[in-house]
């Protein structure tokens, strides 16, 4: 469908009909669809190329758009009309021929009637078919306007965001120095305690290497004595 809606515009400036230009080919009313439109898989597989339309014997066949008739006789046993609408083409069978080749057309002019007799319907119908070179489209796009709805969408939610984690604070200039204060404070304290440490050990170990050895007399140390009331 949206192949076809495109070409189809693109092609009116080139001299094709407008989509107003296009009728069924057969009726009023417009006729029933027997079998649809099933294009094959490749150009040589197997598949539908055109729409099958329920008809009766000798009844008219129109064009369904103005164009020129590029085909008109019998192939392969059945009576075919084809008619070139400038870069499309439409194709119409079985149907006995009332026009000829080169002949120009008209949306609605008679080409012929259904032929009785071989088809490959189950009951009278005629083939529709169009082509666009040797691409097969959907003839029904031609004569059925589909309105195609947009679907209805809905504008989403903006999603939560997560709560930031907190950060550390930052150490300013003034935590810095007072940080740095205090450390050399601490050192400046530990090296005092070491230094009266040692020199305590020190007076300790000289007093005791200065004490008279067993049987000696203090002298100094009876002096004071006896100078205490």
């Amino acid at each position: 469908m949206t192949l076809l809606t495109l070409l189809l515009t693109c092609v009116i400036a080139a001299g094709t009909p407008g989509l107003d230009a296009w009728r069924w080919p057969l009726g009023p009313p417009a006729p029933q669809v027997v079998r649809g439109f099933s294009p094959p898989a490749s150009p040589w597989g197997p598949g539908h190329r055109g729409v099958d339309l329920a008809a009766r014997p000798e009844q008219p066949v129109h064009a369904a758009g103005p164009g020129r008739v590029s085909y008109a006789g019998r192939l392969a046993g059945r009576g075919i009309v084809a008619i070139d609408h400038g870069a499309l083409r439409t194709t119409y069978l079985p149907v006995r021929p009332s026009v000829r080749v080169g002949g120009r057309v008209t949306s609605g002019t008679r080409i012929g009637v259904l032929e009785d007799g071989r088809s490959h319907c189950p009951t009278p119908c005629l083939h529709w078919g169009l082509r666009r070179g040797s691409l097969y489209l959907n003839p029904l796009d031609l004569v059925q306007r589909q309105v195609r709805l947009l679907p209805l969408w809905h504008t989403p939610s903006p999603t939560p965001r997560a709560p930031e984690p907190a950060s550390e604070p930052k150490m300013t200039l003034r935590d810095a120095t007072t940080a740095t204060g205090g450390a050399l404070t601490g050192m400046a304290l530990a090296f005092t305690l070491a230094f009266a440490w040692r020199r305590t050990r020190a007076r300790y170990r000289l007093h005791g290497r200065r004490r008279p050895p067993e049987g000696v007399v203090n002298l100094s140390e009876e002096r004071r004595l006896r100078r205490t009331p």
